[in-house]
């Protein structure tokens, strides 16, 4: 995959959550993979006020940027997407985690279930 430039992450940002979630999922789907933000620890979770959710990020780039701006101690991790559908997604539902999709700098996110994002990929 060809690196993002500073005009198209920009643009990206700007997105509306539904628009950012449908990029972020074409490009999982072309990619085959997914992105998020890990340290020694684990993954980093953001509580939402009413969910705790694993952030997501169609590339590198984009979780490296947003992880720059507040969480500088975690570094992007890649997940492979059938790893991510036939492990991640169900031990997430089980533990009552939630997705935040494609968040922007501003931290809006389009907030989904593992399960009806598991059902993006059926």
């Amino acid at each position: 995959m060809s690196e993002l430039t500073e005009k198209q992450i920009a643009a990206i940002d700007s997105m509306s959550d539904q628009v950012r979630f449908d990029h972020l999922l074409k490009n999982i789907k072309q990619q085959q993979s997914v992105w998020t933000l890990a340290n020694d620890s684990g993954c980093l979770l953001i509580d939402t006020g009413e969910e705790q959710c694993l952030l997501l990020f169609s590339h590198e780039q984009l979780a490296a940027y947003w992880g720059a701006q507040e969480h500088q101690e975690f570094q992007p991790l890649e997940i492979q997407l059938s790893v991510f559908t036939e492990k991640w997604l169900p031990g997430m539902a089980n533990d009552g985690f939630y997705l935040a999709c494609q968040p922007n700098l501003q931290g809006e996110a389009f907030v989904e279930s593992p399960t009806e994002f598991a059902a993006s990929f059926i």
